[in-house]
């Protein structure tokens, strides 16, 4: 079972069972166990499958291409994403994802702007709920 050799199945929604060998040395195999470990994953396959879709997708990001969730790729330094994971940790926020979507739309929308927006739509529930 450790002997270097990853068998992977691709019997996801039906498809036909494909097999492939992946062959990697003693230290590269450790690491990804390591990791795997790290964060609860117990299924190289599904390991390998998410990392060649993360590096597709970052390979793409990085050509200028649009990722399949029509979503943006940022990467952080080690010492940022453990900043974040204590966040979370400490109950700062949710979750890593959701901090950064909403630090980014505080710089996009300013206070005055959700303000007024929030002005407009209850004024147009106000004359909505009057047609009633």
């Amino acid at each position: 079972m450790r002997d270097g050799t990853l068998q992977l199945y691709g019997d996801e929604m039906g498809e036909k069972e494909l097999t492939i060998s992946i062959r990697m040395g003693t230290e590269d195999l450790q690491l990804m166990e390591d990791f795997m470990t790290e964060k609860g994953i117990d299924s190289r396959s599904h390991f390998v499958r998410d990392a060649i879709a993360g590096y597709i997708s970052s390979q793409r990001s990085r050509s200028g291409g649009v990722r399949s969730e029509g979503g943006v790729f940022v990467r952080f330094r080690e010492v940022q994403m453990e900043a974040l994971r204590l966040m979370v940790e400490d109950g700062t926020a949710f979750d890593e994802e959701e901090y950064i979507r909403r630090c980014v739309l505080e710089k996009l929308v300013s206070p005055e702007s959700e303000a007024d927006s929030a002005d407009r739509a209850f004024k147009a529930a106000q004359l909505a709920s009057k047609m009633k």
